[in-house]
């Protein structure tokens, strides 16, 4: 064997050797990749700088005006702070349907590293749930604004709202996955899935407090999970009183039979996507 041979095989060798370790490094430091997953769909989605926290405050602030026309206008219902009633909804409502549309889009958003490079697919939903919290934080300001502009005093029972975010978030993480595999394997009804979520926002108290309904369709309401996510945000910021547990256990339990549902089929076919998308 000549020399040259030798020494390309040893160049070969060596970059294997480093490709292998660049692929151990990815599968064993799963926040750094979480990361930079997450920094690179806040990119993808929403731009580089200032522009970023601009249109984070401007989407939950157009919706609310849109819903708040629409209950005054419309369905001619004023109230006490319907404002902030509504807000309750939209804030926790953008992070589910956010998450769920980033998640059937993620397997297919990253078709090169998909392609090239080793690494933990299973942070690929999380990382659209993990964007979405961003924009999720900066909404906040809305519901700090319209606390100040009705006059709604802090108490005791908004120190419980980190709590209620949790919920929210873990209920946007069990709606992520099955939304993966959906956008692999159906991708023609990613808009029938995201315009279904939005139907059942419409089927919950968004617009109005679930106080405001009574009857049959109050009873129905209740069966909506996002009925005790918009509900537990009033409570601790309007109301003034901890959420009913039921509130709190009822999305957070179906997000958990989500994922017990889900992760299974998508760990086990989270090796074959690279040929699904090429």
């Amino acid at each position: 064997m000549s020399a040259d041979s030798t020494f390309q095989d040893e160049r070969l060798g060596a970059k294997r050797t480093s490709g292998d370790a660049r692929a151990r490094v990815l599968r064993d430091r799963p926040l750094d990749i979480l990361v930079a997953l997450t920094r690179s769909d806040l990119r993808a989605r929403y731009g580089r700088g200032y522009w970023q926290f601009v249109k984070w405050l401007i989407d939950p602030f157009a919706l609310v005006g849109v819903y708040l026309l629409l209950r005054l206008v419309v369905f001619d219902r004023s109230g006490h702070a319907v404002g902030l009633i509504i807000a309750c909804s939209i804030v926790p409502f953008q992070i589910v349907l956010l998450s769920m549309g980033s998640a059937m889009n993620c397997i297919g958003l990253r078709e090169p590293i998909l392609l090239n490079m080793s690494f933990n697919r299973m942070l690929l939903p999380l990382s659209s749930v993990a964007t979405e919290t961003f924009a999720f934080g900066a909404s906040f300001g809305l519901l700090a604004l319209m606390m100040i502009v009705y006059g709604v005093t802090p108490t005791f029972a908004t120190l419980f709202l980190p709590v209620v975010i949790v919920v929210n978030i873990v209920f946007a993480v069990g709606l992520a996955y099955p939304s993966a595999l959906i956008g692999v394997w159906f991708p023609d009804v990613r808009l029938f899935t995201t315009q279904a979520m939005r139907m059942l926002y419409f089927a919950a108290p968004g617009v109005v407090a679930l106080s405001e309904v009574s009857g049959r369709t109050h009873q129905l309401m209740r069966l909506n999970p996002l009925t005790a996510l918009f509900e537990s945000y009033r409570d601790v910021l309007i109301y003034g009183r901890l959420p009913a547990l039921w509130m709190l256990l009822y999305p957070a339990g179906l997000a958990l039979l989500l994922l017990a549902a889900s992760l299974p089929v998508y760990r086990r076919d989270q090796h074959h996507f690279a040929k699904v998308i090429a």
